[in-house]
């Protein structure tokens, strides 16, 4: 397994945010994160992101155990990329947005040009590159934003809600993004939404949070199964 969760819970001041007694996320499928506003998803992608720590509880990554401290937690964060709802790109070109992950990780200047041509041309933004990247429509920085996590080679892929924010065009195109991504590239993907079409077309596996709870956990629903789980009716 990827991610194994135990006993994890996640508290702000008195409020009860997560309790999960056990969750599991296997590597290299779809995962589709549903529930009500509140219900605990983004929390739980900050948590799987180590981007927050629990309260208490056990997470194990790859089968080792996390310790949520700064010095640990660096290299993982490089295996895991979470894309915002509303992803915030830098005031320079597409280029340089996604030039600035691949110079921290080291990448020689000339492979960088490479990955992030391939990138770009994954996402169908090839032309775009020496665009100004805060001049682009929400659609576009979707996909330059899916771009600039994809070049850097995650482990893990984690999208809050990657598609509410964009015109249908763009959705239909973020979608069959993230289905090539993981088809090609075997990224573990994890995905909120409200749109039950996406969960049936794109995710393997379904996870329902309410009120922090995991009361429901559907495996290997990819295909015609799945629009028949009764989440999706």
């Amino acid at each position: 397994m990827l991610y194994t969760i135990s006993r994890l819970i996640k508290t702000y001041g008195s409020r009860t945010i997560l309790n999960i007694p056990s969750m599991e996320i296997e590597k290299g499928r779809i995962y589709a994160l549903l529930g009500p506003n509140g219900s605990g998803k983004t929390t739980l992608l900050n948590i799987l992101s180590f981007l927050e720590a629990p309260t208490c509880g056990d997470i194990f990554y790859h089968s080792k155990p996390v310790s949520f401290s700064e010095s640990y937690l660096q290299n993982l964060r490089r295996e895991v990329v979470m894309i915002d709802q509303h992803p915030i790109l830098f005031t320079n070109t597409v280029f340089k947005n996604l030039e600035f992950g691949l110079i921290i990780r080291g990448i020689p200047k000339k492979q960088r040009r490479i990955i992030i041509d391939e990138a770009l041309e994954m996402v169908g933004m090839r032309n775009f590159v020496q665009a100004q990247a805060h001049k682009l429509s929400g659609g576009e920085t979707q996909r330059i934003a899916l771009a600039r996590a994809f070049a850097v080679t995650p482990e893990v892929l984690l999208c809050d809600e990657p598609t509410s924010s964009v015109d249908a065009e763009n959705q239909i195109a973020v979608i069959s993004i993230l289905r090539q991504i993981n088809e090609q590239k075997k990224i573990t993907i994890l995905f909120t939404t409200h749109d039950k079409r996406q969960v049936a077309s794109l995710a393997h596996h379904i996870l329902f949070l309410d009120h922090g709870k995991l009361i429901s956990s559907v495996q290997d629903c990819s295909g015609p199964p799945a629009k028949d789980n009764f989440l999706l009716n």
